[in-house]
């Protein structure tokens, strides 16, 4: 799934803005990192609250909803992946991309 660099704030605001990627996704290669994809998440309680009980999209791309408990310990949230500087086979808006590999790090 590659390394996520997670902006906490903008996580936090609530808001969805396509300039404006909650975490940016880097594959290692090497001491290096490849730029692969984008993450857009957002807090589903803040969201919904705010949105009429509406899921959130972007583009027509309706987000995933990643309940709580989860594995990473945080509230429930959606979120969308954008594949769009590394192909996915499996789609460019699929959460899981098999052509990135955390292996080189």
């Amino acid at each position: 799934m590659g390394i996520h660099y997670i902006n906490g704030p903008l996580v936090g605001d609530g808001m969805i803005d396509a300039a404006r990627p909650e975490a940016l996704i880097y594959e290692p290669a090497g001491d290096k990192r490849r730029f692969v994809g984008v993450e857009y998440i957002v807090d589903a309680a803040t969201w919904l609250t705010n949105h009429n009980g509406v899921p959130p999209s972007l583009e027509g791309q309706a987000f995933q909803f990643v309940g709580s408990p989860n594995r990473y310990g945080i509230p429930a949230i959606f979120e969308l992946h954008v594949w769009a500087w590394r192909g996915n086979p499996n789609g460019a808006f699929v959460d899981w991309n098999n052509r990135v590999s955390c292996e080189g790090q």
